[in-house]
């Protein structure tokens, strides 16, 4: 049995429920011509497989649109996607028990896991400052701002230069202080940004970066909640922040420019 090619989706522009984009995927991958269903030759573990492939794969491409759906709903897709995913797994275990897995049905498996984790970000927005000058992070008042859906957030105090994402969200309103003249909203992925520091601890440049990535540098966004969940604090007052990111901007001329790693550029609306 080979890979099933990945199928381009052809639903509808507007909003979409879980059911709709499940069983539209499960009809494009039931439909690949690479998913071929076994021959005499292949064993019985393979043929059974099949169902729980189609399975998996229809989870892992539905999830990658899982901003089709709307914000309030996305949860409850995650949750009965997650269940999709640990059913047809163990279902597996039990077919190839006591038997090596064959490592595609290992790969197709991990995918859909790894699509369940980042499903979380779906329908992300950046907010960056397209301001004149650098931007001086204003004060957030995080219990205001709440922890529903996520959120990550660069620390008050901490000075950014034009079009670095500040902060990013999803399935929450984003914190009302970076709201108004000179922010911008975009939609992009889940980033760090990382600064560079000479030995003096002046800076000398920021890199945006993939979450999986850990580049050399200090990460300056804070996460502060993650599907509802609280999972981080600010911990500096602004006034002591603000006074060391001005010490390392002192002898900095100009504004250098921000790099950027594959996968971590905003998103091109459609």
């Amino acid at each position: 049995m080979e890979d099933a090619p990945t199928p381009a989706s052809k639903l509808p522009t507007e909003l979409v429920t879980w059911t709709t984009l499940l069983g539209h995927w499960t009809d494009l991958v039931k439909a690949g011509e690479g998913l071929r269903r076994s021959t005499d030759e292949d064993d019985r573990a393979w043929r059974a497989s099949i169902p729980e492939v189609i399975r998996l794969q229809a989870i892992t491409f539905a999830l990658a649109e899982l901003d089709r759906i709307e914000g309030p709903d996305r949860g409850l897709a995650r949750d009965r996607a997650a269940i999709g995913v640990e059913e047809a797994s163990a279902r597996l275990d039990v077919l190839w028990s006591g038997v090596s897995m064959p490592e595609t049905l290992l790969e197709i498996a991990a995918d859909a896991s790894l699509a369940l984790e980042t499903a979380v970000y779906a329908g992300l927005r950046w907010i960056r400052w397209r301001g004149v000058g650098r931007l001086e992070m204003p004060e957030i008042d995080l219990e205001v701002a709440g922890t529903a859906g996520t959120l990550a957030c660069a620390q008050p105090g901490t000075i950014l230069l034009s079009g670095e994402p500040v902060a990013w969200w999803t399935e929450r309103e984003p914190p009302r202080e970076l709201l108004g003249e000179g922010f911008e909203f975009e939609s992009g992925p889940a980033v760090q940004i990382y600064r560079r520091l000479d030995d003096a601890g002046r800076a000398i440049g920021d890199l945006v970066a993939p979450l999986a990535d850990l580049p050399v540098g200090l990460p300056i966004l804070v996460p502060i909640s993650l599907d509802g969940v609280p999972i981080g604090r600010f911990t500096v007052a602004r006034d002591r922040w603000l006074t060391s990111n001005r010490r390392a901007f002192e002898a900095v001329e100009g504004d250098y420019p921000v790099g950027y790693e594959p996968g971590a550029s905003p998103t091109p609306e459609d």
